[in-house]
């Protein structure tokens, strides 16, 4: 009997203690949670956290937020005013001819004596086949570089346009005789934008040319 007894309250034990280790852990603390930002690239990353608490904090980036811009940044958290802006207009102040053909295939541009046979020098600005500005012209030409600020500055609009400005020895007296084309130099104010700068430079049909001038917003 009393090994009944004995087997019975053995059996009971180990029971009771199946079903205590059969119980869930229900004492996991908020110690084992550590709350903090959990984001690397934050200033304030916390590497240890395991729960972001929303606190996260980022680096002010300066720059232009300004999507219109040609600088715009999208990684800028501030605006600088920095913001640049394709140019709408150019300005065109002065001409400068450094060289152009002393000669017209061989021959003087004029016929003189002592000197006179050199040219009578005047520029012609042209959009398509229409005339926009002209220089009176600068007489018996024989060194360079030559200026013109005649008629200028004239303000360009439309970019995308060919231009062209055409050099002429003027044989015209009175009225009366043909201006003879030295040559022409042609440019798209487009083309140049993305050199900057205040000056555009041209070389063409033995005319090495620089334009004067200023990009517009």
């Amino acid at each position: 009997m009393k090994k009944i007894l004995l087997v019975l309250t053995l059996t009971a034990l180990i029971f009771a203690c199946k079903k205590e280790d059969d119980k869930p852990n229900t004492n996991t603390t908020s110690s084992s949670l550590v709350e903090g930002c959990t984001d690397t690239i934050a200033t304030n990353f916390l590497a240890t956290a395991t729960v972001d608490d929303g606190s996260c904090e980022y680096a002010e980036v300066e720059g232009c937020m300004d999507s219109t811009a040609t600088n715009y940044n999208p990684e800028a958290t501030v605006d600088d005013e920095s913001c640049g802006y394709p140019p709408s207009a150019l300005k065109l102040s002065r001409i400068t001819i450094h060289s152009m053909p002393m000669t017209n295939n061989g021959s003087n541009w004029d016929i003189g004596l002592f000197g006179s046979e050199n040219p009578d020098v005047f520029y012609v600005l042209k959009q398509g086949a229409g005339d926009i500005i002209s220089s009176s012209s600068q007489d018996n030409i024989e060194s360079f570089p030559i200026f013109f600020t005649e008629s200028l500055p004239y303000i360009i609009t439309n970019l995308s346009e060919e231009y062209t400005i055409e050099i002429y020895d003027n044989d015209q007296i009175g009225g009366v005789g043909e201006n003879e084309l030295i040559g022409p130099c042609s440019f798209i104010p487009n083309e140049s934008i993305s050199n900057g700068g205040d000056e555009i430079n041209i070389t063409s049909n033995g005319i090495d040319m620089t334009l004067d001038i200023e990009w517009l917003e």
